[in-house]
């Protein structure tokens, strides 16, 4: 790791960790709730579905569902807590190797970065009078692709001495619509707990399966493509 890689990052660490801090202080004095706790057990279940990501050693689950729920359904610090639950389980489970402490700490810092800015642009964006819930979730999944994949493609671009644009172009970009087909199952998912007055609603566990076997299928092309471009 060259000087220019650590110090972006232990800077999004840095970073990352005072944002974790601030939200566990602020929920620590608020109390959590029933209806959030179980967002979040959903959103560590979800993490464990993971597909591996082709050309770099990193993996994506499908807890992001769950981080763009929250954003319509609870506060900024629930958000980026649940993110960062999510990211710590995710890193941790079934790893095909021993995940070290400096790459969890990044994966947390980025998820509760990502997560962050997602809520607070989304909502800008996204409250006025006029928006709907799609348009939230929509604004909330693009904030949250753009910021998440750019902070991890910024190392690899570091470390891999390519441009910014291009490692994200190669790693990232192909993997957009799975997160607007998560908008929508998103919406869904916030739309069901509104009308029903109750948890997240189990009838999304059969399209998100769906969403995981497609992305497993695009991320297996991609894999080939960048094999064969070699």
């Amino acid at each position: 790791m060259n000087t220019k890689t650590r110090a972006f990052v232990f800077a999004t660490i840095a970073l990352g960790t005072c944002l974790v801090a601030y939200c566990a202080a602020r929920e620590a004095a608020a109390g959590l709730s029933g209806a959030y706790l179980a967002c979040v057990a959903m959103a560590m279940i979800a993490s464990a579905f993971k597909v591996r990501l082709p050309g770099v050693h990193g993996t994506i689950s499908v807890s992001f569902l769950f981080i763009l729920a929250a954003i319509a359904l609870f506060g900024f610090e629930e958000t980026v807590l649940l993110a960062s639950t999510a990211a710590i389980v995710q890193c941790l489970w079934r790893s095909r190797t021993r995940a070290k402490l400096l790459q969890v700490a990044f994966n947390v810092a980025v998820l509760a970065i990502s997560s962050g800015a997602a809520f607070r642009l989304a909502h800008f964006f996204g409250d006025a009078p006029s928006a709907n819930l799609a348009v939230l979730m929509t604004l909330a999944a693009c904030f949250y692709f753009t910021a998440d994949t750019l902070l991890i493609s910024g190392v690899l671009s570091l470390v891999q001495g390519k441009s910014l644009f291009i490692v994200w172009q190669q790693c990232y970009l192909w993997s957009f619509p799975y997160y607007l087909a998560g908008a929508a199952l998103a919406a869904l998912m916030v739309q069901t707990n509104r009308s029903a007055g109750g948890l997240l609603s189990l009838v999304v566990l059969v399209p998100m399966g769906l969403i995981y076997a497609f992305y497993r299928l695009c991320a297996l092309r991609a894999e080939k493509s960048l094999a064969l471009a070699q």
